[in-house]
């Protein structure tokens, strides 16, 4: 059996003001990076892509640098508005 999807679950994305937003917690791993990186590769996340993770993805780092994509970690432990728990980091592809 994959964990590979070809497309992520519809009922995790959402578009607010602030972009495209993908919540991978309660996702078991790897498919919160996998998700990502899937959205990223197929060109789903547009320039930016906030997701809601249950921990810090460090071994998501490397592969986003690869790709050319930072990331910036907007909220930790949050309850006023953010996540309500986990972490949430803002993805933006570098531009050239």
């Amino acid at each position: 059996m994959s964990c590979r999807h070809d497309s992520p679950d519809r009922g995790r994305t959402w578009i607010s003001p602030d972009g495209l937003h993908f919540d991978a917690r309660s996702l078991e791993c790897p498919e919160p990076m996998l998700e990502v990186l899937g959205m990223i590769d197929r060109g789903e996340a547009g320039d930016t892509l906030i997701v809601h993770f249950d921990q810090e993805p460090i071994f998501l780092y490397p592969e986003l640098a690869d790709r050319g994509w930072t990331h910036e970690v907007q909220a930790e432990g949050c309850g006023d508005g953010g996540c309500e728990h986990g972490v949430q980091l803002r993805l933006t592809r570098m531009t050239a």
